[in-house]
């Protein structure tokens, strides 16, 4: 076999030497060469509960059997409302009714629509703008991508995408404000506020940012000073607050949710990746009851917007099982194996191309830089995100690489997310392991 056929992200027929996997399981990837890769990426963040879980091809085949498609427009099924329960019982305050969808692409773009939709039913039809942050990521899908502020992933597109206005990111490390910590997340949330009062208000219907920085600045983590003003921000403007949890939700920082972190409830919860753990593509917008009370009978209409596969049963059945397994003793399971990481990472703390180190839960993110005292990024053209990705690899250890985190092209990185029940041994594996891929890179690069 090869990819002659496939039309991968470089091109028709064109790739990498790419490894080819052949099977998977727990924390492990096994290539059709026989070697075995150590997953500390969770494939993409997604696989939080590892891989070949026991019991999934149960539930697929169990629910196959019984129906494997159905239309949510025009039918409902047990899967789906049992899922749709289990996730606003998890869901803090009274995020209590869930709006099913494919990806975490998907979602936003239906979080985005459900703002606009809810301002209109209220009398504001003018209410359409999504703010979002610059070096965010939402998704590929036009309005989610218009959202992102993903600078390489946005210009090949950017003649199509909506002008929506976008504010500084959520970035202690390169923050310039004066101040503590809480001063100075209260003068970076203040941008939202200019933001808003810039394009009026009355034509802004929400608010989207990743709770903790996700592929684009990965675990970068506000003081709760930041959401504790974007929420009041968001009141007084009557703009909906929606957080994107794609990437964070069910356990990856350590709490089920990262909104978790600052007492904030945000009006619009959009989840994925996790939901199933990678089994099965399915992701969801969790509503707030305000939100959702112009669309519940009576009110002022339909929400005209779906998916063929929304809510598939199949896929709805698998999450239903993945959810029961995100249990406090494996949020603190994924915690005590992120702090082994940390640990192990000890040695980079003061390496010269180490700028930050940012750890929450069982996510970790390493930012290199050129100096360590003006925090100057790498020349993007040397790739060193690429090649500290490379170094691990040649280790054994798939890890998760990033750039542009400084200005959307500048700024190297790797993230850290493995499954939260990884074994101990592989979690000190991980960290040594990427300890030695920074060292040997640095030999060249500095």
């Amino acid at each position: 076999m090869s990819s002659e056929h496939l039309f991968h992200k470089w091109g028709a027929g064109v790739a990498p030497d790419l490894p080819r996997i052949e099977r998977a399981y727990d924390e492990f990837l096994l290539t059709d060469d026989g070697e075995e890769l150590l997953d500390a990426a969770a494939g993409a963040a997604v696989a939080n509960l590892g891989h070949s879980v026991p019991d999934v091809a149960d539930v697929v085949a169990e629910q196959t059997e019984r129906v494997s498609y159905l239309s949510l427009s025009h039918f409902t099924h047990a899967p789906a409302e049992a899922l749709a329960e289990r996730v606003a019982d998890l869901a803090p305050g009274d995020l209590d009714t869930v709006f099913l969808t494919g990806s975490g692409s998907e979602a936003n773009e239906a979080a985005f629509k459900l703002a606009h939709a809810y301002h209109r039913s209220r009398g504001a039809p003018g209410k359409h703008k999504v703010v979002s942050r610059w070096q965010a990521y939402h998704g590929s899908t036009l309005g989610a991508l218009a959202a992102s502020g993903n600078t390489t992933r946005r210009v090949p597109f950017d003649a199509m995408l909506p002008a929506w206005p976008h504010i500084g990111p959520a970035y202690p490390y390169r923050w310039g404000y004066e101040g503590t910590p809480e001063e100075q997340a209260r003068a970076a949330a203040g941008e939202l506020e200019t933001t808003i009062e810039q394009e009026g208000p009355e034509t802004v219907a929400a608010f989207v940012a990743e709770p903790v920085g996700g592929a684009s600045i990965p675990a970068a983590r506000p003081h709760p000073a930041y959401y504790e003003e974007v929420r009041r921000i968001c009141d007084e403007y009557d703009v909906l607050l929606i957080a994107d949890e794609v990437m964070t939700g069910f356990g990856r920082t350590g709490s089920m949710f990262a909104v978790e972190h600052y007492d904030v409830v945000p009006d619009l919860l959009v989840v994925g990746k996790g939901l199933s753990a990678g089994y099965a593509p399915i992701s969801g917008v969790v509503v707030r009851e305000s939100v959702a009370e112009p669309f519940r009978a009576g009110g002022a209409g339909s929400f005209p917007h779906g998916h063929t596969y929304a809510g598939n049963p199949v896929a709805a059945a698998v999450a239903g099982h993945v959810v029961e397994r995100y249990t406090p003793d494996l949020l603190a399971t994924g915690r005590e194996r992120g702090e082994t990481i940390r640990a192990e990472l000890e040695p980079l703390d003061s390496h010269p191309m180490v700028g930050e180190i940012r750890h929450t839960g069982a996510m970790i993110g390493v930012e290199f830089v050129a100096d360590r005292e003006t925090k100057e990024p790498f020349d993007p053209d040397l790739h060193v995100y690429e090649r500290v990705y490379d170094a691990a690899m040649e280790r054994g250890v798939y890890t998760y690489p990033g750039r542009g985190s400084v200005d959307g092209v500048a700024g190297d990185h790797v993230m850290l997310a493995p499954p939260l029940n990884v074994s101990e041994e592989s979690a000190e594996r991980i960290g040594r392991s990427v300890v030695e891929s920074v060292e040997a890179v640095a030999e060249d690069v500095l």
